[in-house]
Parts: structure tokens; sequence; C-alpha cells
């Protein structure tokens, strides 16, 4: 054993440094805290291959996929559609691409994986950790053997865990892709939506990592010309085994994200619309149940960056921003989430691929779009309001007292301050906390029943009170609403 190993019960660790492109150990881990939390990794490790041991042993993962893709090739046949049409030849790429995965994974890399289970359980291999850079990673525990590199990602003060296996030696292959755009600056807003989400910048070419075949198939579409293809990986899930795709425009000169958001921040409120679509489909959620709902969920360490285009997001389209622990969540709700899926739609390009991204393997988030712009627009689940004399909107919160009070979020200080004293302004009086390491510019309830804002937070807890379907939810707000003295001239 080197001077950078350490036995440690059943595992021998390391803190790693890069050499070339893999890591390789420096020094051993001492410290017992990070000793427990790679063995809690290695364990949830040995948990998801016995779990998966059947899809993973005969490459049904694999078969699997190649069957739905198959089958949307047969039922798609006869659409004449510009963008199905190009989709096909895609997807014919996919299958030969995941046929070679299949021959491979059976010939080696099921072999590599069960010997490196079979290693640590003898204590012979090292595991080399390194630490995450990102919001939401914070211990990653990576273990190699000749072809098969295995990371193991701790989400930060969670118990999520990913991972994922980086297979060496899957050669990948070109796909010629014609541009279906009749507008080019809508096409270059889409890219922007990548762009400043999943998107990268590898080489100088625009680039993306995804486990979602829709998404690998729409991206494809948005940057026509040469597409280098290739399976970079497979993610071993809590409920199933995933295919990583790795995709590179060939014929694209990539710009960094701060130049992205600049010309983002520049667009017209349409563009801007447009430039979300593909931005919630990377990095957001949709949802269609209870008070529908699109979210864009942004880390921390993106948040300044996103800054200038949240803000518009709120003023122009209605978004409230809800600071989490480790990311914010941009949010639009009811009536207007169905508007801005309206609007997406009402665009052919953007219909287009949303439609096809829908019926693809994985479109699930696209079809909960397509449902949301069907919902009945009737003004429901409002949690915020614009402050009239104001550019200025405000979220809607009800405390435990059911109490009624205001809130803005915001990172800036300065920013803060304009808030400040645009509602000073307009006689509103507002106070500052900060909260989670943000600014909140607050009226309390006091403020709101003794100001002429309380007609309007009393109008919209109507609305509110009228959509919720929520009995519990229902009572709460109709206390707040008799708290706040509403119904005293009603």
């Amino acid at each position: 054993m080197s001077s950078a190993q350490v036995d440690v019960g059943m595992l021998r660790i390391c803190w790693g440094v890069r050499r070339g492109k893999r890591l390789v150990c420096k020094e051993p881990v001492t410290d017992e805290e990070t000793i427990r939390e790679v063995e809690g990794l290695i364990s949830e490790l040995r948990r998801r291959v016995e779990r998966h041991k059947g899809k993973l042993e005969n490459a049904a993962f694999i078969d699997e996929l190649i069957d739905l893709l198959e089958r949307w090739l047969e039922e798609h046949k006869s659409d004449e559609g510009k963008k199905v049409r190009k989709a096909r030849k895609i997807v014919k790429r996919m299958i030969e691409l995941l046929r070679r995965l299949r021959r491979r994974w059976v010939e080696e890399y099921w072999k590599q994986l069960l010997e490196l289970i079979e290693l640590l359980e003898r204590n012979a291999t090292d595991i080399i950790v390194t630490r995450g850079n990102s919001d939401n990673k914070s211990l990653i525990a990576h273990i190699y053997s000749k072809d098969v590199a295995i990371n193991i990602s701790k989400i930060t003060k969670s118990e999520g865990v990913t991972i994922s296996l980086t297979l060496s030696k899957l050669e990948g292959d070109y796909v010629k892709v014609a541009n279906t755009f009749s507008d080019e600056e809508l096409l270059k807003v889409i890219q922007h939506g990548w762009e400043m989400t999943d998107g990268f910048v590898e080489h100088k070419y625009p680039a993306m990592c995804t486990n979602q075949t829709w998404q690998a198939v729409l991206w494809s579409l948005t940057y026509p010309g040469e597409v280098r293809m290739r399976i970079y990986g497979i993610g071993i899930n809590e409920d199933n085994v995933s295919i990583r795709w790795h995709l590179t425009a060939k014929d694209h000169v990539a710009k960094p994200k701060r130049g992205v958001a600049k010309e983002v921040e520049r667009l017209g409120t349409e563009r801007l619309k447009a430039f979300l679509a593909p931005a919630i489909w990377s990095d957001g959620t949709v949802y269609i149940t209870g008070i529908e709902y699109m979210a864009l969920i942004i880390g921390l360490s993106k948040y300044d960056l996103w800054f200038n285009i949240i803000e518009r997001l709120i003023n122009e389209l209605g978004f409230t921003v809800q600071p989490r622990n480790y990311n914010v969540e941009v949010v639009v709700r009811s009536s207007k989430a169905v508007r801005l899926a309206r609007d997406w739609l009402s665009v052919p390009d953007i219909k287009e691929l949303i439609e096809l991204g829908a019926s693809l393997p994985g479109g699930e988030k696209l079809r909960r779009i397509i449902e949301l712009a069907s919902k009945d627009v009737k003004e429901r689940g409002i949690s915020s309001i614009a402050i009239p004399g104001t550019d200025i909107s405000m979220s809607i919160h009800i405390d435990s007292n059911c109490h009624v009070e205001l809130r803005a979020w915001r990172r800036d200080e300065n920013e803060t301050l304009r808030l400040v004293e645009e509602l000073n302004k307009v006689g509103l009086h507002p106070s500052i906390y900060v909260e989670r390491g943000y600014y909140v510019v607050s009226i309390t309830h006091a403020n709101i029943r003794d100001s002429p804002l309380k007609l309007v937070v009393c109008q919209k807890l109507g609305k509110w009170l009228e959509g919720e379907k929520d009995e519990r939810r229902k009572k709460r707000i109709a206390r707040a609403m008799q708290n706040l003295k509403c119904f005293d001239h009603a």
C-alpha cells in the first residue's frame, strides 16, 4: 500500500488530484465524518447495482430504449412535419449508437463494473474523494477500472445521491441537421435558453450533456449543421438506469454565459418568453395538479448572472422569487402560467418542438406543458400582486397566525433600497430584514390593513379562496381575510 492510501474499515480512501483525464490519490482521508459519508456512498452504490442487476446484467435498459425509439419511428414514419422528418434522422443515429453501447456493455463494461464491486468488497481498490464546486454537490467519490469510471455524488446537506458511470472507448458519430426555422432571431433566442441552463462551451463549440432522449433530439434540431453525438455514460438512478448523451454543435461558435445573459437582457418581452421555453425544459419544473405553475430553478452561484433577467420576469411576466436553501425558484402560477404555455404553443416553431418532445421517450414535462395550456384561465391560486403606482410585484405570505405579509426578495442591496424608496413614495412604509442571505422587503399586516393597499390584497385573497380546493388552505385564507378585515364593508 502506498503512502497515499489508508485502510479504513473495508475501504481505502484518499483525497484526489487530477492527472490527465483521471484523478489519482494525493493524501489519505482521515476526517471521520468524511469517511462515514464515503462509506454511505459505497453502500448506496452496492444497493443500486443490486436493485437494477437484472436490467444491467442483460442490457435490458439499453434494449428498452431502443424499442421505444424504434416504436416512435414506426409511429411517425408518415409524419411530414419538417422537424419530425429531421428528428427521424437523429433518432436513427441514436439507435446506432445504442447498439454499439449494447455490444460493449455485454462484452466489457458490465464485467468491469462487477470487478469494481468485488474489489471494493476486498478493500483492493482506491476510492478517490473530491469536494464539488457547484451548488448541489458536496462530496464526490471516484472509482476507476480500465474502461469504467464510477462517480458517486452526495447532494449538499440532503439524502440525495447521484451515481454515474463514464464509459471510455465509446466512439461517437455525426449527424447533419438541416435548419427547420424560418426565423433566425427566434432560433438564436432558443439557443440562448439552452446556453443559460444545461449548455456549456467545449473547445469554442456549444455543447450539452443530458440523460433525456427528447432533450437530445430537440437540442440537435436547434443547432442546425453538423452535430457530434456520443454516449457519455449511464446513470444508475433510484428508479431506473438512464443513458447519458454528449452533444456538440460543430458549426456554431459558443459565447460565455455572461455574454449570453447580456443579449437576453436586451430581448423584447415576446422574445423573452421564447427564451424561457428551453430554459424551463432544462432547469425547470411544470405542475398541473392543484395550483398549476411553472418554475425555473437557479443555483445560488448563478443567481447574479440571472439577476437582471429575473427582474424582467418579475416585472413583465408576473413571476415571483422563492429562495430555498441552495437555489432560487422563479415561479409563475395559475393563469399566468397557462398564458405562458399558450404563448409558446402560438409560435409554430416552438409548438413543433414541444409536440415533438412530448411524443418522444421521457417527454412528460412537455406533455404537462401542453396540458397546462388547455387549463381554464380563471384567476386562481394567485399569491402575488402588482403594487399600484409602482413597477414592483410582491408575494403574499400568510403566517402561522393567519396574518398577511407582502414580500419581495432581493440579493442586491442597492436594488433593495430602490424598492424601499419606491414603496415609501406611495405611502406603504416597508421594512427590511435578512433571511437565508437575501434582503426581504416587507409590508406588514398592520400596514396593509391601514392603507389603500388593503382593497387590492383582499381582492387577490378572495380570488385565491375561490379557486382553492384544499379545505385546510381555504380555512387559512378565510381567516387571513377576517384578520385583515376584508369583510367589514363587504
